[in-house]
């Protein structure tokens, strides 16, 4: 599953492998889980609506996207995880000494820290839940990565900082919200708000996985 994530990364769409090319694959996914270092942390908060608002934190998301997403949720559980900067350092050796290799060890590496991140929150047995939605993602913005690292104390935590935009270093590593109380959208493409331009959808194919 995890190869067939990284492809997606990649922009392939079911052409047949070379065996030069699944042998390097392989090699990428054993050396990204070689460096990778998962961390998270989790915390929940209180949510109220008319308009919505993150209680603790005074954080107001008058976003229509997550609005939807959060109807009918009680809390919002923020979640952030990275694979750690020895992971980073070793995309960056490869991008010095074979592009191609480090082009596939970074799609590999996002395949990866997304399928830890959903391990990470099966553990948390977690019962009526909206999915993960990450600030970048439809209306919500990157900048929010700010105060709510600034909440879960991220950059002591898993050793994460941000950029002025939100961007995270080391860049292995994301920041989503998780809706509690309710089972509102469950992943599907019908639900997705990039639904009319996904051309993976256009494709029949899925950017999530399925069981």
């Amino acid at each position: 599953m995890l190869k067939e994530e990284a492809l997606k990364y990649m922009g392939h769409r079911g052409q047949k492998l070379t065996p030069d090319m699944e042998q390097a694959l392989d090699e990428c996914i054993l050396e990204v889980k070689q460096y990778g270092n998962f961390k998270a942390v989790t915390k929940e908060f209180s949510l109220s609506h008319s308009p919505l608002k993150i209680d603790e934190l005074e954080l107001e998301l008058d976003y229509e996207d997550i609005k939807t997403y959060f109807k009918g949720c009680t809390s919002c559980l923020v979640i952030a995880c990275t694979l750690g900067i020895g992971l980073e350092r070793r995309i960056k050796y490869w991008s010095k000494v074979n592009m191609s290799r480090s082009v596939m060890m970074d799609a590999v590496a996002s395949a990866y820290l997304e399928e830890c991140c959903d391990q990470y929150e099966a553990t948390l047995d977690l019962k009526e839940r909206t999915y993960r939605f990450a600030p970048g993602y439809g209306d919500l913005p990157l900048e929010l990565n700010i105060p709510l690292g600034n909440a879960l104390n991220i950059s002591k935590v898993i050793g994460v900082t941000r950029t002025r935009s939100g961007l995270f270093l080391p860049q292995k590593s994301m920041l989503g919200l998780i809706g509690i109380g309710a089972e509102n959208l469950k992943r599907s493409c019908g639900n997705c708000i990039r639904r009319e331009q996904c051309e993976l959808r256009k494709e029949g194919l899925r950017c999530y996985k399925t069981d």
